[in-house]
Parts: C-alpha cells; structure tokens; sequence
C-alpha cells in the first residue's frame, strides 16, 4: 500500500509549491463524525454478548453450542427443534446475517482437510476450516484453490454461505469451486448434495446465507500449487480505466483501489511466476498507512481554496515509493492483512457497467464534497449458475466503498447506494445495504427458485433472524 514513510516525511507546504493558490475548494468538514455506538456489554448471570469483527452487529444468543462432530451436531438440532438458530463462522460479515437471540451455531471444532484426491484435484474439507488454515495444509498436498479473497479469516463455510470472492476477470468466486456439500437440516439430517443429485438444493446451498442448513463437508475443485507475483504502483485512474479491457485480459488478477478526492489510484496485478523462481519481496506494504491518510486529508482537505489540490499533491508524493513486489505461494500473496476496522459496502455491477458506475460515484463524492478518503475497492469476477450468487448468469464488477470503524458510514453509504442500483448492481451479502425482498427478486433471477427451497427445507424458519425474514420478504410471518 501507499509508504508510511513517505506520506509523513513529505510536507504539504513543499508538496504546493507554486501553483499553491490554485481555486480550488475544499470540503467542509473533515469527517464524517463519530460512528454509532453498540452496546452489547457483558453482565454476570446474562447471555454473554457476540459481536462481529467491525463491532457493528451484535446480539444476545441465549445458547451456543460447538459440536464436534456430524452425529453430535445433528442431535442437537434435534434437540432444539422449536428454536431459533443460526450458524456463525469468523464474525467477519457486516450486515445482519448471523444476530439470534436464539442459539448459535459454530462449526469451529469441525476443521482440516478430511481428504484430497491429487488425480482428480480435488478436496474435501470441513466447513468450520479458517481460510488461513486451508490454504496452507493444501499447500502441503501440492495442491492449491484456484484463487482466493483478498481476507482469509473466514470459514470456509461463511465464505461459500455468502458467495465471497477474489480477483480475476476469468476467476469465480469461491462458491464457484464447490463440486459437493454437506449439510445438516434444522430437522437433523444429514444431506449430500452436488450438480447430479439434489441440484436445486445444490444450486441453492452454494451460497445460502446459512438459511438452509449448517455446512458441513465441503469438496472443492483445486488445482496444482502454484507461485504468484503481486506488484502494485499508484497510477492515473484515468489511464487504468482506458485500458481496462487490456488490464483484464493481460492479468490473471487485476484490481485496484480509487483514492476519492484525486485522480490517482493503486492498481494491483498478479500473475503466476515459475515453481523455480525465487521469492522476492520488494517495498514496503503497510497496512495503517491509511491512518495517515486520513491525518494529511483532515489537515489538508478542508482549508480553504488549497484544500483539495494540497491533499492530491500528498498522495502524489507519497506515491512515489509506494511501488511493491511480493512473491510466493498463491495463498499468501492473494491474502493480505486487514488490521484497520472499517465497515464496507459492496455491490456488483455487470461487467461492462464497472467504469462508469465508478466514475459517477467519485463525482458524487466530489460533488458533494463528501468527507471521505478511504480508497475504492475495484475487482472482476467470471459468471457462475448460483442462484443467490452476486455473479449469477453475468460477470461482475464489483465495486467497495469503505468507511472508518470510528467514522459514522450512514450519510456516506445513502449517498451511494442509489448509484449501485442505477447500474443493476448486485449487493454482497456479507456487506451493508439495505435492499428487500422485491427489488432483489428483480436482480437474481431464481429469487423465487430459491425461496422455495428453503422453505423445503426449513418451513418453520428456524433458521431464520429477523434480517434474513425482512430480506426474504417473511415480515408478519416470522416462521417462513
């Protein structure tokens, strides 16, 4: 990312020099004032509190229970037959997915590979396995996924249950790599499920959202293992965007991130390198150097007249060195460290739209001179035949807007959102938006195809939360 080092060494006033006073102006605040509260505090003989990674979603479970093992788990949803559950996995969504005040259900203990097979390339693993944990022990059967998420403190189960995905406009996104699932009903039973048997509930479990039953055993489609270099270097978002349709052809994995406020952006490509090659590592990638970011636009970016053109010459001169190389194994030069809390919002726009959606979201930003500086997050990801999947029958682009975990993302995220939707955009489901049942009935197209197989399969709603009931258009009829 952008050089620590750089950025504070750098003066704003030699960064004016003397085209300093140009009329430019600023913002008129420097942020976006102070996140909302979430009081989900621990008091002895209550519930003890869950709360997610972004410390923005939180509740009261009046159980929890870990099983370890299929057997143990199905008798204890047999167990609990009248009440509400849900299953959670690392905590990392950020929309409302996981809350119950019923019982939580965590698939922590059910982990590790239980086998692979190296003539067909494949895998099979429990759902509870960390992102972090499989790619190593896959790693160490030669193996490898065909691409990962740029965060792997996932389970392997959350992840699949919400279609969560990397970079590569020829990639899909982990769902796509299932071949055959597992999973337990709220009744108890144990079902396999793949392309040849049982296809709807396969179509529909390989992105879920945890509505259908609690993953199990996952059997991956994998690859020979393989090394990636990752190179990343601030460049004219301009440029990046004419040569788009080079960038995705040219690059196994290609992504960037917009600095709002400038016409600059740092743009990420990897590309597979030879088994022989040495591991280099080039630069520096330091993961808070967004905080001072944030200290140079709340300096800069208010004052008058200079505000704006004070702060682009600051990323203009921290650019200079922010140029990296890392190489290694795929699963650790695709993943990188997320040590800053943030709250994000990420929707999928068709393909072709990803250019113009994204320049009409930094001119709104602009325009209204909105507070922010978080970078914008800008990926592609290949179709796939998930129902629920963000990349269902089209390609995506898919757009992230990011704001502080300290920083209130409201006004922020409304400004928008309306733009995501302008453009067709499929929200994540992992991530904050705020659509309902009719307008995503309009957006995936085996909407109801998928409603009617989770009520197959939980007619009681068990398994829903009052999130989901909303989503799925249940209100006023909380048991489905």
């Amino acid at each position: 990312m952008i050089n620590r080092r750089n950025l504070i060494k750098k003066s704003f006033i030699g960064s004016l020099g003397t085209g300093g006073l140009l009329g430019l102006s600023a913002c008129e605040k420097s942020s976006m004032g102070p996140a909302a509260p979430l009081s989900y505090e621990f008091t002895a003989g209550k519930p003890m509190p869950w709360i997610n990674w972004a410390k923005n979603q939180g509740c009261f479970p009046a159980k929890r229970i870990a099983p370890q093992s299929e057997d143990e788990l199905c008798e204890l949803l047999k167990a609990n037959h009248s009440s509400r559950m849900r299953p959670v996995g690392a905590g990392h969504s950020f929309s409302a997915i996981v809350p119950t005040e019923g019982t939580l259900i965590s698939t922590d203990l059910l982990n590790g590979i239980i086998s692979t097979d190296s003539q067909a390339n494949t895998a099979r693993v429990w759902g509870g396995t960390r992102l972090h944990q499989l790619g190593p022990a896959l790693d160490s059967y030669g193996l490898a996924l065909t691409n990962w998420p740029d965060i792997n403190y996932q389970t392997l189960a959350g992840a699949i249950s919400t279609s969560t995905h990397g970079s590569g406009a020829a990639l899909g996104s982990l769902s796509s790599m299932v071949n055959e699932l597992t999973i337990a009903t709220p009744a108890g039973e144990l079902i396999t499920c793949s392309a040849s048997t049982r296809p709807e509930l396969f179509n529909a479990a390989r992105c879920g959202l945890g509505a259908l039953g609690i993953i199990t055993q996952v059997n991956l489609d994998t690859t020979a293992a393989f090394n990636l270099a990752q190179t990343t270097a601030v460049e004219p978002l301009a440029d990046v965007l004419n040569n788009i349709d080079q960038e995705k052809e040219r690059n196994r994995h290609f992504e960037f991130l917009a600095f709002p406020h400038t016409s600059q952006a740092l743009v990420v490509r990897t590309n597979p390198i030879d088994a022989a090659a040495p591991i280099t590592t080039f630069g520096e990638e330091d993961p808070t150097a967004i905080y001072q970011i944030r200290e140079a636009y709340q300096k800069l970016g208010i004052l008058p007249l200079v505000g704006e053109y004070a702060y682009q010459k600051v990323i203009d001169f921290a650019a200079d060195g922010a140029e990296t190389l890392t190489s290694g194994p795929s699963y650790s030069v695709l993943t990188h460290d997320r040590v800053v809390p943030f709250r994000e919002m990420e929707y999928t726009v068709p393909a072709d739209a990803g250019p113009a959606c994204l320049e009409e979201i930094l001119s709104r930003i602009a325009r209204k001179k909105i507070p922010v500086i978080f970078p914008i997050e800008y990926r592609y990801t290949q179709q796939d035949n998930i129902w629920l999947s963000m990349f269902c029958e089209q390609a995506g682009c898919s757009i992230s807007i990011h704001q502080f975990a300290d920083e209130d993302y409201r006004e922020y995220f409304a400004e928008i959102e309306p733009i995501f939707r302008k453009y067709a955009g499929r929200p994540h489901w992992g991530k904050l938006h705020t659509l309902g049942s009719q307008a995503l009935s309009e957006l995936y197209p085996h909407w109801a195809d998928f409603l009617a197989v989770r009520n197959s399969i939980d007619p009681a709603g068990r398994l829903l939360n009052e999130h989901l009931t909303e989503l799925f258009g249940l209100t006023g009829n909380a048991h489905g």
